[in-house]
């Protein structure tokens, strides 16, 4: 999946098996569902890139329930 690195100033490409998904807004009325990926070639980023439900819903990757 692409991200886009602001440490790095470009659009990354990062495994499926490095990424998580995860949802915001608990407690509210509003739900963000987003993926999420720590690692970028060794280098250790925080990525984070929302997506919309179907795309969320479709992905085979472990979901991230901490907060």
């Amino acid at each position: 999946m692409e991200f886009y690195s602001v440490k790095h100033r470009k659009k990354v490409e990062v495994s499926d098996k490095d990424i998580r998904k995860k949802t915001y807004g608990e407690g509210t009325s509003l739900r963000y569902a987003a993926v999420a990926s720590t690692n970028v070639d060794g280098d250790k980023v925080n990525l984070t890139k929302f997506i919309n439900k179907a795309t969320y819903d479709g992905l085979n990757v472990p979901e991230d329930k901490g907060k």
